[in-house]
Formats: C-alpha cells, sequence, structure tokens
C-alpha cells in the first residue's frame, strides 16, 4: 500500500481519494475510520449546541421522542431522529441494536451471549447495553461474529 500526501495552501479542504483492485479488510477498516470521523452530529446540553464528532460518540437512544447522543462521560439531545441517523450511519462504524438505540462498533469492549438469544455489550465506558434478537444478525455482520 502506497500513501501520498500533497500539502499546498492552494486546497481550501481536505481530499482522500483511494485508487485499489479490490477492498480488503485492512482496506475498509481505513475506508471506516475516514467516515466515521468525517461526519459530525450537533448536540445540546444546557442550552449551548455543540458540534460532535462520530468518533466521539458511544450510542444514540431515543426515549420519549427525544433523541440523546451518549459520549463518554457526556450526554446531548438531538434535533434527528433514530431513523435519519441510522440512514445516514449506514456506512460508519454504527449499527441498530434495538428499536431505542444505536452503537459505535468501535467502542464496544466486549459482547456476551444471554437468554432469549439476546447479547450484551459492554462499551469501552463500562455501560451494558441489550442487543435485541431482532436487531442480532445486523450487529453480527457489521461486528464480525
Amino acid at each position: 500500500m502506497k500513501l501520498f500526501i500533497e500539502q499546498s495552501e492552494q486546497y481550501t479542504e481536505a481530499e482522500i481519494t483511494i485508487k485499489c483492485g479490490m477492498i480488503d479488510g485492512r482496506l475498509e477498516s481505513i475506508i471506516s475510520y475516514i467516515r466515521l470521523n468525517m461526519f459530525s452530529v450537533s448536540g445540546v446540553k444546557d442550552g449551548e449546541t455543540r458540534v460532535i464528532s462520530l468518533g466521539d460518540i458511544f450510542y444514540f437512544e431515543s426515549i420519549d421522542d427525544k433523541t440523546f447522543i451518549y459520549l463518554e462521560s457526556d450526554v446531548y439531545e438531538c434535533s434527528m431522529k433514530l431513523y435519519e441517523l441510522e440512514e445516514q450511519l449506514e456506512k460508519a462504524n454504527f449499527v441498530r441494536i434495538s428499536k431505542s438505540c444505536i452503537v459505535n462498533i468501535m467502542k464496544l469492549d466486549s459482547v456476551r451471549p444471554m437468554l432469549n438469544s439476546r447479547y450484551e455489550a459492554k462499551l469501552e465506558n463500562g455501560e451494558k447495553l441489550i442487543i435485541s434478537r431482532h436487531y442480532l444478525p445486523a450487529f453480527k455482520s457489521k461486528f464480525g461474529i
């Protein structure tokens, strides 16, 4: 694999072009990382709006028609609906694990089976989420198990 970086003040924004014969696992991982860091979501906390990088997000959760963004130790409210986020994050490292939750698989510490064909996902910050059996096939595919 070759890496070329061309830096000049004439460029107003970064552009990434990947030229390849086949996309292998290593390249797919690089592409996912780039996608993860290209996008951001706006969140509101205490009346202040902040732009949050997807790489900082542990998961999104919908509660009582409100969507929340969970970071390592903070929670922000998001104006987008969960289905809108799911569509936008389809090619990033996010996957829906229940009717009300989308998780960043890059923030998973471990996964273990539970009763009733469900799984428990433990995140890097110690939080635990339940993966419902309806969303399990998509999760397994995205997570690689």
